[in-house]
């Protein structure tokens, strides 16, 4: 009885987080960097250079342009990866278009 609390533990220690779009979908427009406007490079780039805890999420206009998303140091990949959704799904709505977001790092 003493040990139960360490069940759950040993649990999620081999839970692997959610795979991004670009795992599930490496061969989609969205996951091609040689397809990527100037300023979605350079957003990335900035990205990469961030701590911990953080999400990148694209989403394609119709008309060509891109919209992106990004968070860092939220409490859980979880969290990170909804607020760089909402924030890429604001701007991809605002221009008016359909498509979606989606978390590609």
């Amino acid at each position: 009885m003493k040990y139960l609390g360490l069940i759950p533990l040993f649990l999620l220690a081999g839970c692997q987080s959610t795979p991004t779009f670009c795992e599930k979908e490496p061969d989609s427009n969205l996951c091609d960097p040689k397809t990527y406007l100037y300023d979605t490079e350079q957003a990335l780039k900035e990205f990469e250079k961030k701590k911990s805890k953080k999400a990148f999420a694209l989403g394609k206009a119709e008309d060509g342009w891109e919209f992106y998303g990004y968070s860092e140091g939220y409490s859980s990949k979880r969290k990170a990866r909804k607020r760089a959704l909402q924030e890429c799904q604001k701007r991809l709505d605002m221009h008016g278009s359909k498509n979606k977001c989606e978390v590609i790092r």
